[in-house]
């Protein structure tokens, strides 16, 4: 499943720089964006509680996972599953969740 499109999320309400940052998120929290385009999102979530929150939640979740992996000795198959699931999703952090990083 991909991000929703622009023009669903503008439909929504959001700005032009909301809309950026909901589409490119998982990127910019997996360290995969140029250098301009993640400052260009950081410039934006430092001014806007609501994709600070957004990013927070995220950013949260990608934590806790972390932490979980790291107290349950999960087996190796469902890590994969787990990571192929949340590349299927649009997430880059699988390495994160396989143990690679």
């Amino acid at each position: 499943m991909s991000a929703p499109a622009r023009s669903q999320l503008e439909g929504l309400g959001l700005s032009a720089s909301c809309v950026d940052v909901l589409r490119h998120l998982w990127d910019y929290l997996d360290d995969e964006m140029t250098p301009r385009g993640a400052e260009r999102l950081r410039a934006h979530i430092a001014n806007c509680g609501q994709c600070r929150g957004l990013e927070g939640y995220q950013s949260s979740f990608l934590d806790t996972l972390a932490q979980l992996r790291s107290e349950f000795d999960a087996p190796t198959e469902l890590r994969q599953r787990l990571a192929d699931k949340l590349k299927g999703q649009g997430c880059g952090c699988w390495a994160k969740v396989r143990g690679e990083s």
